[in-house]
């Protein structure tokens, strides 16, 4: 039984945004090493190794098979554990994980540890899904705004592949490995413990809005007195669907598939931009850093889309995201030397990311806060397809062509299929 809102006294800074800064910093470190710095690790593993490109993308395209096995019991966990102890585990497990993978000699082994240790980590918290379950418990009104700071991390992890890449170099992917595991453990363990599910057990609303009076307010001012019926009046209008109410509604199929062609573009332009680069000349620091740059500039791209997301109809602001997101790629693809990168940074870079805070942002908009966890784990199989044949794809294609241009050409063609699926997300009646 959850425990009433009190009139406890209001901090200065809300406590939902310190859990956005964990949120922040966890992503940081997660994208440092996992998201954007598989990129840095791949060139040096296929150049030890002799591996396929192909063989070593199927470990992640065979770790997002485990994720989406894991998605539905796991988000289920988040909204019935908590995310606090969910991320605990997961931060355990990613982080020896990664140590254990510095003590790669084979192919097998690089699987095994890769999809049940750190892959398993990644589900249970990790991977940012924990933190986004408590955010969207934390904030209502302003959740577009505070899932675009939390994402943040992402940009400055990306960021920080270029130091990470020169690490690498001067050093070793060996030694790499096994900084990321004792960074992940030593920031990851003490941060979980800031993380709070839900703010009324607390005594507080989301959002930090004043509780709801229990008596009608004496005599107190005007605007005080309005906005605590304004604050009450929005929390009431709140809906919850059910995971089983969900399942008949159009548009959670709508936003799953249009977060499915998302991340079959995002997920393999962050694993396949260096090598792609690097295909046109580059070194290993000098493609480092443009995807960090691209990075950099995707950080006020999550901030601004969120802030946007909050005033307009999320599914338009993510719609002409997409439009920026598929002209900026296919420039890149197309213009060489400086004239295609600028237009990649400056189209591309900052709508792939503006556009991420806004897809859990909308589903807790559509579909409520109590079951948050549930239903975007009930996405994950249909998200499930482009994660497994994104990665394979396109280094299959260059096995093929010897090139990444006719990948990231059909990549470009997806946003447009993500563009159509969110135009038709419309929000649901509420559920009877």
């Amino acid at each position: 039984m959850e425990e009433k809102v009190t009139g406890r006294k209001q901090p200065k800074i809300f406590y939902g945004w310190w859990i956005v800064a964990v949120g922040n910093i966890m992503r940081t470190v997660s994208a440092t090493f996992n998201y954007y710095g598989f990129s840095a690790f791949f060139n040096p593993l296929v150049d030890q190794f002799g591996w396929s490109r192909a063989a070593l993308a199927g470990v992640l395209s065979l770790s997002r098979l485990e994720g989406g096995a894991m998605a539905i019991p796991a988000g289920f966990m988040f909204d019935r554990i908590g995310p606090r102890k969910m991320m605990f585990v997961g931060v355990l497990f990613t982080g020896v994980g990664y140590m254990l993978l510095s003590r790669t000699n084979s192919l097998l082994y690089f699987y095994l540890v890769f999809i049940f240790v750190v892959q398993v980590g990644a589900s249970f918290g990790m991977g940012g899904g924990a933190v986004d379950v408590a955010i969207a418990n934390w904030f209502r009104r302003k959740r577009g705004r505070a899932m675009g700071f939390a994402t943040m991390g992402f940009s400055f992890g990306g960021i920080l592949v270029t130091p990470l890449a020169f690490f690498i170099t001067q050093y070793s992917w060996r030694s790499a490995l096994m900084l990321a595991g004792v960074s992940t453990i030593a920031l990851g363990i003490p941060l979980s413990y800031l993380v709070r599910h839900k703010p009324e057990p607390y005594g507080y609303l989301p959002d930090g809005d004043p509780p709801k009076p229990v008596d009608p307010p004496q005599v107190s001012s005007s605007n005080q007195s309005t906005e605590s019926a304004v604050s009450s009046s929005n929390l009431d209008e709140e809906v919850d669907f059910s995971p089983l109410q969900v399942l008949k509604v159009r548009a959670f199929y709508a936003i799953a598939f249009t977060f499915a062609a998302r991340q079959l573009v995002s997920g393999s332009v962050a694993v396949f931009l260096i090598p792609f680069l690097q295909e046109k000349g580059m070194s290993l620091t000098q493609a480092a850093t443009v995807l960090s740059v691209m990075a950099l500039l995707g950080a006020p791209g999550r901030v601004i889309f969120g802030w946007l997301g909050d005033i307009f109809p999320k599914r338009f602001v993510m719609a002409g995201g997409f439009i920026f997101q598929a002209t900026g790629l296919v420039l890149f693809v197309f213009l060489d030397g400086a004239v295609g990168i600028a237009f990649f940074l400056i189209l591309y870079a900052p709508t792939y990311a503006g556009v991420l805070p806004l897809i859990p942002a909308i589903q807790g908009e559509y579909f409520g806060r109590k079951w948050f966890g549930t239903i975007r784990a009930m996405m994950t199989p249909i998200t499930l397809v482009s994660g497994v044949v994104g990665p394979v794809f396109a280094a299959t294609v260059f096995d093929v062509t010897g090139s990444y241009k006719p990948a990231f050409t059909v990549l470009a063609g997806s946003i447009l299929v993500a563009l159509a699926f969110i135009l038709t997300a419309k929000r649901p009646e509420s559920p009877i």
